[in-house]
């Protein structure tokens, strides 16, 4: 019989899961062939049909082995979405099934931070805060909040962390993230990066978060509005009209 030539056939994915585990080098490393060809179907650009005529052809056990397989080491995970073709594929990946979101959300968690700060990896953390279960969107919730401030001072975080505040389904998560931007107000409006997130939480219109944002900010306009972001911060504050005795 000829050999089994297809890598993402249930025998060869079975057996690239036994070979990989406990092992942990960087994707590019990975002596495993099937590792490799996986790789190159998830990050290529000229990947795309080959990946939507696989996955649509997959049974939820092949989509869970694929999972495990993209989700089976931290680097090679994270190699993978942090490619902008891998970001994209992974994000199609996710919400297909409780099982199959298992093995991505663990991932995720394991490498939260590195995930949401990367330009293209990002997308893969939001889009999972979208169609993840409730039980799952909770405890990224959690770690957004953990993580906010720091989160909001990087060049690519700052953008994740706004889609997150804008795509919450959870008004107490998302009251609480406001929050934290507005009680660190000062701090992030005087940072390269974390300005755009006081930006954009004025944007929303939340008079709460507005008055907050303005009281935080209180004795300090003056010298925010000489500065190149912060006057826009300030002229924000002003047409909400709740600063007219905070400063």
């Amino acid at each position: 019989m000829a050999p089994d030539n297809n890598p993402f056939s249930m025998s060869t994915m079975s057996n690239a899961l036994q070979h990989i585990r406990g092992f942990a080098p960087r994707a590019s490393d990975v002596p495993d062939t099937r590792l490799k060809r996986l790789f190159n179907l998830m990050t290529s650009c000229e990947g795309v049909g080959q990946f939507k005529d696989l996955t649509s052809t997959f049974d939820q056990s092949q989509l869970q082995m694929m999972a495990s397989l993209l989700t089976s080491d931290s680097e090679y995970f994270m190699e993978v979405v942090s490619n902008k073709y891998g970001s994209r594929r992974v994000q199609k990946l996710l919400g297909i099934s409780d099982d199959v979101d298992a093995f991505f959300y663990g991932a995720i968690l394991q490498r939260f931070f590195d995930i949401m700060t990367d330009k293209y990896a990002s997308y893969v953390a939001i889009r999972a805060t979208v169609v993840f279960d409730q039980v799952k969107k909770h405890v990224m919730y959690k770690y957004v909040l953990h993580y906010a401030l720091d989160i909001a001072r990087k060049q690519h975080g700052c953008i994740a962390l706004n889609e997150v505040l804008t795509d919450a389904d959870d008004p107490l998560y998302r009251n609480r993230l406001l929050d934290v931007v507005a009680r660190d107000a000062l701090f992030l409006s005087n940072d390269p990066w974390g300005n755009f997130v006081v930006q954009h939480v004025l944007k929303l219109y939340d008079l709460r978060c507005t008055y907050h944002v303005a009281v935080s900010l209180r004795g300090h306009c003056v010298d925010l509005s000489f500065k190149k972001y912060g006057s826009y911060i300030v002229e924000k504050l002003l047409e909400a009209e709740v600063t007219g005795s905070s400063f």
